[in-house]
């Protein structure tokens, strides 16, 4: 999609930025070191990156200071990346939502649609809604009953909102997400056979918050699950019933938290963890990919493994296992000149 041009100069004034080269060089889109034209910003992070960026036709680069660019104009900064995330949205930035409600979609009544807002083809927008000014909902989500979406939200297609559940403003969901599911929560009956616990609570999403593809959340048993405000949560995460997500927290990837577990803000919960019910990460904890949470982590604490166990253990035991083969070979030899184990491998008999 063309984008109007924006001048470099005008750029590292709204980045807060100094330039080097040409201020008037116009920018009209934005693409990585290999793939990126003349009209384009593209950035690099480190000195890792020279061949590329000597190769690269970018009409303008981000790169940190010291690292040379070969006369190209630049923006200088200490953190490239953020920069250049910060960039895309001034050169790029999304397309303009038209506001109103699709020929296609149903809402109830009684629900309430900022005239701002966007309802997208095949929604369905249950009895005690609330959408709020500048938030759109892409094709065929469903929000049951009393939903409310705050200021300049986007869901995205095929999304489902439980009954009750809150969005604060300016949070994005991706395709596919379930926020407000029933838990997983079941006593067992006089006969020993699963009986469902009552699941009457609800999800509350704070601000600023993103829930990747096909992410569930389910909704409290009794009380509420809650998502902390400017946490960011990827793609196929399991979130259960009762837990609290603090601020600022980082879920990634295919991670199972079962009921009332609790992630203070900060932490970092990496690829395929999982994490048994009425468990505490602490604060800036890191708990490692495919690791198995059983206790508590402490505030500040890496744990890594499954079971897990503070990292610098997980990572000798690692290095231990690495070297069992060879162990197992030298334990082997020893034992055959002792005369306890015979040259076909065998312990001798008696």
């Amino acid at each position: 999609m063309a984008h109007p041009a924006v001048r470099l100069g005008e750029l590292a004034a709204h980045l807060g930025l100094e330039v080097e080269g040409d201020a008037d060089v116009e920018l009209r889109g934005v693409a990585a070191l290999d793939r990126a034209g003349p009209g384009d910003l593209a950035f690099v992070r480190s000195p890792r990156f020279r061949k590329l960026l000597a190769e690269t036709r970018a009409g303008a680069v981000i790169a940190p200071p010291g690292l040379d660019t070969g006369g190209r104009p630049t923006l200088r900064s200490l953190r490239p990346g953020l920069d250049f995330a910060r960039a895309v949205r001034h050169v790029a930035p999304e397309p303009r939502r038209e506001p109103g409600i699709h020929s296609t979609a149903w809402v109830a009544g009684d629900a309430r649609i900022d005239p701002s807002a966007a309802i997208g083809p095949l929604c369905a927008v249950g009895a005690g809604c609330r959408v709020g000014p500048g938030s759109r909902l892409h094709a065929h989500v469903t929000l049951y009953e009393d939903v409310e979406i705050g200021r300049d939200c986007t869901v995205h297609a095929g999304c489902v909102l439980g009954a009750g559940t809150r969005l604060g403003d300016r949070v994005t969901l991706f395709p596919g997400v379930v926020l407000g599911g029933d838990g997983f929560g079941y006593v067992h009956d006089e006969q020993g056979r699963p009986a469902k616990f009552p699941q009457l609570g609800r999800v509350v999403v704070e601000d600023e918050v993103e829930i990747g593809a096909n992410t569930t959340v389910d909704r409290g048993a009794l009380g509420e699950t809650r998502i902390g405000r400017r946490s960011v949560i990827d793609n196929l995460v399991q979130i259960g019933h009762n837990c609290r997500i603090g601020e600022g927290v980082i879920i990634v990837a295919q991670v199972g938290l079962a009921g009332s577990s609790v992630v203070e803000r900060g932490a970092i919960v990496m690829a395929q963890a999982g994490v048994v019910d009425h468990v505490r990460i602490g604060e800036r904890a890191f708990v490692g990919p495919q690791s198995g949470v059983r206790r508590d982590v402490a505030d500040g604490e890496r744990v890594m493994g499954s079971p897990a166990r503070p990292d610098r253990s997980w990572h000798r035991a690692s290095a231990a296992l690495a070297r069992l083969p060879d162990l197992l070979r030298r334990v082997r030899a020893i034992e055959r000149r002792l005369g306890l184990r015979s040259a076909g491998g065998d312990p001798p008999d008696g």
